[in-house]
């Protein structure tokens, strides 16, 4: 099975020139990394998770070459887990594709069965639903980057419709950390875990700067139920705070306990941006101790 672009030409461009044109911008930009990277060949692969945004890439794509220029310096991983919010909703509450491809203006980037199955068998509350997957875009564009420095990695797919702050829920992200943590424990396989997430929204900049704030400070300390209940107690809409908490459960289980901030602005300190109404976008990075 393979699924279509569903944002190509709006959130990025639908021509392949014109699209390596915007990725290759976003790395260049005064707010990205201001170089386009190089895959490493003997990277170390040290990488276990990173944490990106997923809007327009006139304004979110250097904060993402942010994150994917750290992933191509530490070495092509053979799978990416992308773990996203599912806006619309639709279909099963966690949501998982296991089979077919992803296709992009770039070409179609493989879905890795056999790690995807090793979740569903792993955690029963994740399930096959290629409909939750049809229409979304939070792990989408995450693609073309993926396929610009890591062009031979595989992905598994894993959308979030459930946005609940109980204690159900976070015995569920638990239950399914453990079997990512699991995963990425595998130095036969190496995989890394990505988050997709744009932060607080539609608010002036000094209040996103001030609310993003509260919510990435948990994300330097890996501790996702401080994240979550910063989130919800705070009123912060970070869309993908139930993907990112995920994520920041399976780093704790490795054992890593401090995250890197890589960048943080937002749509408002892009050029034209406007400054009243703006949304929070930050990449960040988990890597293992040097000792693993």
């Amino acid at each position: 099975m393979t699924r279509p672009p569903a944002v190509a030409g709006m959130f990025y461009a639908d021509h392949p020139q014109e699209l390596r044109r915007e990725i290759q911008e976003s790395f260049q930009a005064a707010l990205g990394p201001g170089r386009v990277p190089d895959p490493a060949r003997d990277g170390k692969h040290t990488l276990r998770g990173l944490m990106c945004p997923h809007a327009g890439y006139r304004y979110s794509g250097p904060a993402a070459a942010h994150a994917f220029a750290l992933l191509a310096e530490d070495g092509i991983p053979e799978t990416v887990i992308l773990l996203g919010p599912n806006h619309r909703a639709i279909g099963a509450p966690i949501a998982i594709m296991s089979q077919g491809w992803f296709r992009t203006p770039l070409g179609e980037v493989c879905i890795d069965t056999a790690t995807a199955e090793a979740i569903r068998s792993q955690a029963p509350l994740v399930h096959e639903d290629p409909n939750a997957h049809a229409p979304e875009h939070s792990l989408e564009v995450q693609l073309p980057f993926l396929q610009t420095v890591a062009p031979t990695a595989q992905i598994v797919p894993i959308v979030f419709g459930r946005v609940f702050y109980d204690d159900e829920t976070v015995r569920a992200l638990h239950e399914l950390a453990e079997t990512l943590a699991s995963l990425l424990q595998d130095p036969a396989h190496p995989r890394i875990l990505l988050a997709s997430t744009d932060l607080m929204h539609y608010v002036p900049r000094e209040e996103a700067y001030r609310m993003d704030e509260m919510a990435l400070q948990a994300v330097r300390e890996v501790d996702g139920e401080r994240l979550l209940d910063t989130v919800f107690r705070h009123d912060i809409s970070m869309c993908g705070v139930i993907p990112t908490a995920t994520v920041l459960f399976a780093m704790r289980k490795l054992g890593i306990t401090r995250g890197e901030v890589l960048c943080h602005y937002t749509s408002g300190d892009v050029p034209g941006g406007d400054t009243r109404h703006v949304v929070g976008y930050a990449a960040c990075a988990f890597r293992a101790s040097a000792q693993d």
